[in-house]
């Protein structure tokens, strides 16, 4: 299938590139996914999501392609002619064929070729002054099935793993604020399961960034605990979880049965050798050897992690533009572009512009995760439902599946809750 570009003004200089890349057609990129089958092997159905795209955003998506296989090939500004029209020639605001994330991607692409520094760096870190961000997050808290899913999942497959009433050890790595352990704490069967919690929250001091993340979480967990009745103490380390180390852990003092919990933080450990100090497996390892007997996490389920760009790309936009599919679905335009312009188009830059040690959102896919965790003493042991299916809102799904619970929408799964314990005497 040849694709044509959009309507509109054209120079003769893009009429001459655009005809000098097309070499690259749909066909080409079907092929491409074909062709990468092993590397799609935790990803069922991937060319599906593509072939089902209606045919204005498939041409769309035909010049991005083209656009980033000129760009592989060493026609930089080829590429950089043909993000330049697709940026011009998209609407202002999401027309229902994809308008908002193909800008977002032709943009993305463009910094690539022009190396603009400033472009897609750690969302978290590198945050404005709350504002627009904070209304973003309310927005995805409230009205949105995605942190609130996570949340629930996680924690409901925290409290399964408490027996019966005893004191318990929370090591939370990427603490954030502390709404999961709010909502956590928030929890009837919390109340009963906890007889004390000590709450160890791992997040790097981001004090001029986020106005104190480490401090905002005990104070919010601290009056949490009072509200609802549980005696609760916290004990704060101020380090990114890929500089967390077992002789920290111990200084916190762990006590009595210890669970650990990760949501949507261990995709942010980088790689050795490019900016990481040591790789996600050795965080997973420090976990284990710390003693913590159980490990839930949260995590989207789609690979950003590879370097192959022509690869990374299929999967952030199979992933991204279900998430904007969702968010234009549930909330009103102007939420939803709002979310999306302070969320999500962020981590598209991030993903899409960057490589080394710039690039920080490298996801991986729920079964890769499963690899990773398994390879380090861990076992598998996601309870069966720890959302009821019939609490998904209208588009989404909730599949209990391959050890782990997944949100999907639309048939795309987009977020994953996995479970795993420690095996005793397995090899560090």
């Amino acid at each position: 299938m040849a694709v044509s570009y959009p309507p509109g003004p054209m120079s003769q200089r893009a009429r001459r590139s655009y005809g000098a890349i097309m070499v690259f057609t749909w066909d080409d990129l079907e092929r491409y996914i074909v062709k990468a089958g092993e590397k799609l092997r935790h990803t069922p159905g991937f060319l599906d999501f593509f072939r089902n795209i209606g045919e204005t955003e498939k041409q769309r998506i035909g010049l991005l392609w083209g656009a980033l296989r000129a760009l592989v090939n060493d026609q930089g500004e080829e590429a950089a002619i043909e993000t330049e029209g697709l940026i011009r020639h998209m609407p202002d605001e999401e027309d229902g064929h994809g308008a908002i994330v193909i800008r977002t991607f032709a943009e993305a692409l463009r910094a690539r070729i022009y190396k603009l520094e400033g472009s897609g760096g750690n969302l978290y870190l590198d945050a404005r002054p709350p504002g627009a961000q904070m209304r973003a997050f309310e927005l995805l808290r409230l009205r949105t099935p995605l942190i609130p899913f996570g949340y629930a999942a996680a924690n409901r497959a925290l409290l399964d793993a408490v027996p019966e009433p005893t004191d318990v050890t929370l090591l939370d790595v990427g603490i954030g604020r502390g709404g999961q352990t709010r909502a956590l704490l928030k929890n009837p069967a919390a109340r009963r399961l906890f007889k004390r919690l000590h709450v160890i929250g791992v997040e790097p001091d981001s004090s001029f960034a986020l106005g104190g993340a480490l401090e905002l979480a005990q104070e919010n967990v601290l009056r949490t605990a009072a509200e609802v009745g549980i005696e609760v103490t916290f004990a704060g380390i101020p380090k990114l979880g890929e500089h967390l180390e077992v002789e920290d852990i111990a200084e916190a003092e762990p006590r009595g049965l210890l669970l650990a919990n990760a949501c949507l933080s261990l995709h942010h450990v980088g790689v050795p050798g490019q900016g990481s100090k040591v790789g996600r497996d050795d965080v997973l390892g420090v976990i284990r050897q710390a003693g913590f007997s159980r490990l839930v996490m949260v995590e989207p389920d789609s690979n950003h992690y590879d370097d192959d760009l022509a690869l990374r790309f299929l999967y952030a936009y199979r992933h991204y533009g279900t998430i904007a599919r969702s968010l234009y679905s549930m909330l009103s335009r102007a939420d939803a572009s709002l979310v999306w312009s302070e969320f999500f188009a962020q981590e598209v830059r991030n993903v899409i512009t960057h490589d080394g040690p710039r690039r920080v959102e490298r996801h991986e896919e729920v079964g890769r995760w499963v690899e990773r965790l398994t390879s380090r003493g861990w076992a598998m042991d996601t309870p069966p439902e720890l959302v009821a299916p019939s609490a998904a809102p209208p588009g989404f799904t909730v599949e209990s599946r391959d050890d782990a619970c997944r949100l999907a929408f639309r048939g795309v799964s987009v977020l994953g809750v996995m479970r795993a314990k420690a095996v005793e005497g397995a090899a560090e």
